[in-house]
């Protein structure tokens, strides 16, 4: 009977990575084209070369993995069962002893291997391609917000040493060159006294130390505005540091999550949204499994075609209705209205509860 039970097992593995894998990769290529047919009409003004477009659109595939691994393990649950029922091999096994339990675990199996393969390798390896995906955004696509953006007016830095604090606002940075452009420095003492503004046209980090002041007007309290062409200003302030605390969390690894939010809240600043990302990356693997569940649940049972095509449509709609509203109660996490327990983990719990306690019903009759 162990035999039997392996056996078993391991054929509705192999049966429902088989689904995965071709549904994955229909769906890479499809959200790949899209991306490409965008990039190709963003750049409709631009002179850039077509390698280029197709090299970002590689690139911005594993930020979509959001939605495509949910959708994928849904419709590949679904399609293993119900090519198990088309060839009445479910109704046997069922007849044979077999409990829904113990028909669902191979996809279980799946879904967490998958899990903590995206989870421990395959994280850290995509966010370096989000931020690699950035980059050339802002090299080629001068109208974004870029990489550095905090907000809607643009880049802001703080820095203080033992003498000055320096509050930075620059329209764009750009890593390439090490370069910040149209900068607002506002300067003030210990005490928080305003001592003087410069608006500079640009700044070039020369090293950790020094930044090149070019074109700019210094306004300090009670003078006229000075005008200056080059102009150099002592500030512990450099690329690397900037790209430390002001990385979106979706272009930072797994392993460097937990770092990443320690520098940045000691630097002062709101850690909300990346400890939002950290929590959402732990409860990942529940949401793929509430996928797995739901697909489960919908195909186990022997439908005919055009019911189990209806069947299809219902996941998708309850797939995408759960998506958006964790994406929801997510954002609201996010500007600290919610929780953080209840803006991630929640949802995917009670869901996860509502599909065992719908498929116990089933096994029970």
């Amino acid at each position: 009977m162990i035999f039997k039970n392996t056996l078993v097992l391991r054929y509705i593995i192999k049966e429902n990575l088989f689904s995965f894998l071709i549904i994955f990769t229909f769906s890479c290529i499809f959200f790949i084209s899209i991306d490409l047919i965008e990039l190709i009409r963003r750049s409709s003004s631009k002179n850039i070369e077509f390698t280029i477009l197709l090299k970002m659109a590689l690139l911005h595939i594993p930020t979509l993995f959001p939605i495509i691994l949910p959708t994928v393990f849904l419709l590949s649950s679904m399609n293993t069962y119900m090519r198990l029922n088309k060839n009445n091999e479910l109704s046997v096994l069922r007849a044979s002893g077999f409990s829904i339990w113990s028909l669902i675990l191979p996809t279980i199996i799946n879904v967490t291997i998958v899990s903590i393969l995206f989870l421990f390798i395959f994280n850290p390896v995509f966010s370096y391609m989000n931020l690699k995906f950035k980059s050339l955004e802002n090299s080629f696509f001068k109208g974004s917000s870029g990489l550095y953006s905090v907000s809607q007016t643009g880049l802001w830095l703080r820095e203080k040493n033992d003498e000055f604090e320096y509050v930075i606002n620059s329209k764009l940075y750009i890593p390439e060159e090490q370069k910040l452009q149209n900068v607002k420095i506002f300067k003030f003492d210990l005490n928080n006294k305003f001592l003087e503004r410069i608006n500079v046209e640009n700044i070039i980090m020369l090293n950790t130390e020094i930044w090149e002041l070019n074109d700019g007007y210094r306004l300090e309290i009670n003078k006229l505005p000075m005008k200056f062409n080059k102009l150099q200003l002592f500030i512990n302030l450099d690329a690397k540091k900037i790209e430390r605390n002001f990385r979106p969390p979706e272009s930072i690894g797994f392993w460097e999550l937990d770092n990443y939010i320690k520098n940045l809240e000691k630097s002062g600043f709101s850690v909300r949204k990346h400890v939002v990302y950290k929590n959402y990356l732990y409860s990942y693997p529940l949401i793929l499994l509430s996928m797995v569940l739901l697909g489960c649940l919908l195909s186990i049972k022997k439908n005919r075609i055009k019911k189990n095509f209806l069947m299809v449509v219902i996941g998708l709609i309850i797939g995408v209705i759960f998506h958006f509203t964790g994406d929801i109660v997510k954002t609201l996490g996010q500007t600290g209205n919610l929780n953080v327990f209840f803006s991630v983990w929640a949802a995917p719990i009670i869901f996860n509860l509502f599909l065992i306690s719908a498929l116990i019903h089933i096994e029970d009759g």
